[in-house]
Formats: C-alpha cells, structure tokens, sequence
C-alpha cells in the first residue's frame, strides 16, 4: 500500500512539473493570404494558456520598410482567443506578442487593381491602383487567342501619369493607348511579377472587347 502510494504521488509530482514546465504559446493566421489592393484581412489567433483579458500586440512590416507598424492592442476572450482587422497596402508580414512571448510570422500578399476600359474603337485606357507610385512600369496589353486557346500579347504598355487616389496612400498610374484588332476580340492587361516587384504580386485586369 505504502509503495502505491509513493508511485502515485511520484507520478502527480512529474505530471505537475510537467503542466508546469509547458512554455507559453502564441498563434497568428490571417483570413487570407493573397488580397486585392483596398481589401481587409482578418487576423486571428490564441494564446495558449487559454486566459481572458490578456493584451495582445500585433504588428506588421510592410513592404520596403524595416520598422514595425502598430496594428492593434486587443485584449483576449474566451479561450485566450483573439481578432482584429488590418487593411494591408503592400505586401506585408504581420506578428503579434504577449510581453516576451511572439507568435509565427503571417505573410500577406497584395495585388494591385489592374483595370481596362474601351474608350472607342481601338482606343483604350489602362490603370493601376496600388499603395505607392507604379508610374515608368509595363502592362501587357493582350488578346485571347482562340485556336491556341490561350491569351498572347499584343503590345506593351507603359504606365505614363499618375496620380493620388481619394484615400492615401492609394496611387493611381494610367495610360492611353491604341490597338487595332478585330471587332468583338476579348482583351485584358497583365502586370508581371517582375513589374509588380517588389511590393506587389502579378495582376490581371477585367476583359472587355474590342
């Protein structure tokens, strides 16, 4: 009986020592990983102690900065749960903390809005919304092909002026241009990773027709 005993007590006293020695963790996820330039996200996570009222710091660093940005101080609920909202303008790496404690690192993604209009036959105009200044950078300008079944290009096109948009710190680089193809032809504008690059991933406009 007596060595019973001392074996169930040496067992509390690991599992004890065991809950005791858990490190504290932090989780982070973002609603999405790949948004559309004006787009939210969601960010969501846990602390896993699972204790309410605990303040919760999340930052991010966007691109083509080195220093932290103050996303919110929330406080945690049921669960040691978490949210809040951030509208990312490139792209972006986001964390959060609990005094010492980090969370993983979430990378979010942004496309800018590429947008095609047919001003007249033949005519058209092309821009490109983002967080900073895409002027002096190429669309594609293409045609959909279809025989080959597949989009090819057509001529390339350089994003010329620029402008603020109502909201900062929105830009918005255009261009006009002219194209000859056959009535009825689907179009589109494509801007290449490389164009994009560094703070933006590839975009593709709306198809209209010719």
């Amino acid at each position: 009986m007596k060595t019973l005993i001392v074996t169930f007590l040496a067992g509390a006293a690991l599992a004890a020592a065991a809950t005791a020695a858990a490190p504290v963790t932090l989780t982070l996820a973002s609603s999405s990983q790949n948004v559309k330039y004006g787009s939210s996200v969601t960010l969501t996570g846990a602390l896993s102690t699972q204790k309410t009222n605990q303040q919760i710091s999340i930052q991010a660093t966007d691109c083509g900065s080195t220093k932290p940005r103050n996303v919110a101080r929330v406080k945690t609920a049921a669960k040691g749960a978490y949210t809040a909202p951030d509208t990312p303008t490139v792209d972006t790496l986001y964390q959060s903390s609990e005094h010492a404690v980090m969370s993983n690192t979430v990378a979010v993604v942004v496309t800018p809005v590429v947008q095609l209009t047919r001003v007249a036959r033949g005519s058209y105009g092309a821009t490109v919304t983002a967080g900073i200044d895409l002027k002096g950078k190429t669309v594609l300008f293409q045609r959909y092909a279809k025989l080959k079944k597949r989009w090819v290009q057509v001529k390339k096109v350089v994003l010329s002026t620029s402008a603020p948009g109502t909201k900062k710190p929105t830009v918005i680089s255009s261009a006009k241009f002219r194209s000859k193809l056959p009535k009825g032809t689907r179009v589109r504008l494509a801007l290449s990773k490389t164009q994009a690059s560094p703070c933006y991933a590839a975009a593709i406009s709306n198809v209209v027709r010719a």
